[in-house]
């Protein structure tokens, strides 16, 4: 009797365990340009005033970074990586992390991390539970609240990383303000080193989201450089999409070019979302088979949204 009641003990340990695996992105996979840094301006065709986007996928989550050449300049936007150190260098054409860089640029003393860049957005293959993720302050924003450089952080002063759960439809399930400085209620730090964030009240999510409020605002917005360093993400499966009765629907090819083919979406709606949440298709009340034509879409990554009677699932779609 106690035998049995010890193996069903072990086999309900191992069941939990199992059941909410948890996984962390730490970016160390990535392979870094003998510059430190990847911005997409390497991969970029160098097509005057076009934007490309690139994209990445590291477990379940998949991330871009846009890269635009002008006449005589390019620039970038969303979510470079890196693993440079310096916490010296002043302005925009340093891409590091103002943290401990005793052994690397990383949380917890690893190499790569991102760095990212105005607004942006992860979306994940499926929904998930995300626990936590590390952040900190780029070494461009830290001077500029701190030497004189830029606007120096003083009394009510702030600058907010607004971090929001979204949904595959652009629903938003909570926001979480992680203070990148704080100078009000009697607060007086700027983020120095990797801090962990708890994320686990947005819930279950499809993907992050990431804004800015900040005190420091001109005629422009918001003057403080808008970037900030993330790694460490960890997260785990929401298990309410297992049993889905659309987890069976089929997208084929994929990648695919001109058509994708979904099948099994009898009477659902389809909506097909790029990897920064714009919507780019939309049909309702399907056949149980639809061809779509994809041909005017970009390559990259793309998320086809199948809804119908509260039941969601999500499929990934590559575009080349």
């Amino acid at each position: 009797m106690k035998r049995n009641l010890f193996l069903t003990a072990v086999l309900i340990v191992l069941f939990f365990n199992t059941f909410n695996a948890q996984t962390t992105i730490d970016f160390e996979s990535l392979t870094v340009p003998d510059e430190g840094f990847y911005d997409g301006s390497s991969d970029h065709s160098g097509t005057i005033n076009s934007t490309e986007t690139f994209t990445y996928e590291l477990a379940d989550a998949n991330f871009y970074v846009t890269y635009t050449q002008a006449e005589g300049y390019g620039f970038w936007n969303a979510l470079a990586y890196s693993n440079q150190m310096d916490k010296v260098t002043q302005g925009w054409t340093n891409y590091s992390s103002y943290a401990d860089h005793t052994n690397g640029g990383g949380a917890n003393g690893s190499s790569n991390y991102i760095f990212s860049y105005g607004g942006d957005s992860i979306m994940f293959d499926e929904t998930v539970s995300i626990q936590n993720a590390m952040f900190t302050n780029s070494t461009y924003a830290y001077l500029y609240m701190t030497d004189g450089s830029g606007y120096t952080y003083t009394t009510d002063d702030y600058f907010i990383l607004k971090i929001t759960g979204i949904l595959n439809d652009n629903t938003e399930t909570g926001t979480i303000d992680f203070y990148l400085a704080d100078f009000t209620n009697g607060n007086s730090y700027i983020i120095d080193d990797w801090t962990t964030v708890d994320l686990s009240s947005l819930g279950n999510v499809d993907g992050l989201k990431f804004s800015f409020a900040s005190s420091d605002v001109g005629t422009w917005g918001i003057n403080t450089p808008l970037y900030y360093c993330l790694d460490d993400i960890t997260y785990s499966s929401a298990s309410s999409v297992k049993n889905n009765k659309f987890s069976k629907s089929f997208v084929y090819p994929n990648p695919a070019k001109d058509y994708v083919n979904i099948d099994k979406i009898l009477n659902a709606n389809i909506q097909i979302n790029n990897i920064s949440g714009k919507t780019v298709f939309t049909k309702n009340n399907c056949s149980e088979n639809e061809k779509v034509n994809i041909s005017n879409l970009n390559s990259g990554i793309y998320f086809i949204r199948i809804e119908n009677n509260n039941e969601v699932f999500t499929k990934k779609l590559i575009v080349k």
